[in-house]
């Protein structure tokens, strides 16, 4: 009985010990990513550091790491799809669209000017924008439900920064802690949604007047509107409350270019344009 029992205190301890290597594992990772943010340089790969990491757990310390930055002064003003493509989902090692928080303090307008510096990598994304008409607490049962929803649409840009030490070995996982590499955004003139039918619209993209990149509405999940509805439920699915006003990217039309310094300037066709300069 004796040797039982010490042999299930062991256990207990080893178990304990675990679970707070876990937990101390987790903080670290977070707050190197924080200070990554913070002093613009890159971090580790929590993957490398959590080597079972799965897709919910990744969400799980991204929920810790959003939680942070709005104690720390910032707030939430909507979010954003990630690797909306089968390609992009391949290549990181997923089989599921990303999503993630955007911030208000990463949020720019017309003709803003972005500096590199700010940045460990810069890259650039033409995509489409909506803005939510009123509160969600609960899934949308459909298109036809959600187009209800929508107050605005606006040609959009995300200038996300991937600020991970090693791009060779990044996975999904590893995007999904560093809430997608979300960075910075752009928002164009907003128009009443009926007003413009964003299945229908192509975005070029021209740097310093040569064209640079060139895509279609449907590059995100194959239509807008499904790439829009995945994106709402599943942010309500983890558990966010989706507040009017929230804005939506839903991922890249056309490549992912690296951001190179120069005049940008983009077309949504009749969803509008949208200029901004790289230094």
């Amino acid at each position: 009985m004796k040797k039982f029992r010490a042999l299930t205190l062991y256990a207990m301890v080893a178990l304990l010990s675990l679970v707070s290597f876990s937990w101390a594992g987790e903080k670290e990772i977070i707050q190197s990513i924080l200070d990554a943010r913070a002093n613009v340089k890159t971090f580790s790969l929590p993957s490398g550091q959590l080597p079972s990491l799965s897709i919910e757990a990744a969400y799980g310390l991204q929920r810790k790491l959003v939680q942070s930055i709005v104690e720390k002064g910032d707030r939430i003003s909507g979010f954003k799809g990630g690797l909306t493509s089968e390609a992009g989902q391949k290549r990181f090692g997923v089989d599921q669209p990303l999503l993630a928080p955007l911030f208000r303090s990463g949020e720019l307008g017309p003709d803003a000017v972005v500096d590199r510096k700010n940045f460990t990598r810069l890259f650039i994304e033409t995509e489409i924008g909506y803005v939510l008409g009123e509160r969600i607490t609960e899934p949308v049962k459909d298109v036809d439900a959600l187009k209800k929803k929508i107050k605005e649409v606006f040609p959009a840009v995300e200038l996300p920064d991937l600020r991970f030490e090693d791009m060779k070995e990044l996975k999904g996982v590893d995007l999904v802690v560093d809430a997608v590499s979300c960075a910075k955004y752009i928002i164009g003139k907003r128009i009443p949604a009926d007003q413009v039918d964003v299945s229908t619209v192509e975005a070029v993209l021209k740097l310093d007047g040569s064209e640079v990149n060139a895509g279609k509405a449907s590059d995100a999940l194959g239509d807008q509107w499904k790439a829009l509805l995945w994106l709402i439920n599943g942010a309500v699915q983890q558990g966010w409350v989706l507040e009017p006003g929230y804005v939506f990217i839903t991922g890249a039309i056309g490549n992912m270019l690296p951001g190179k310094p120069g005049k940008y300037e983009g077309s949504w066709g009749k969803l509008g344009t949208l200029s901004w300069t790289v230094e």
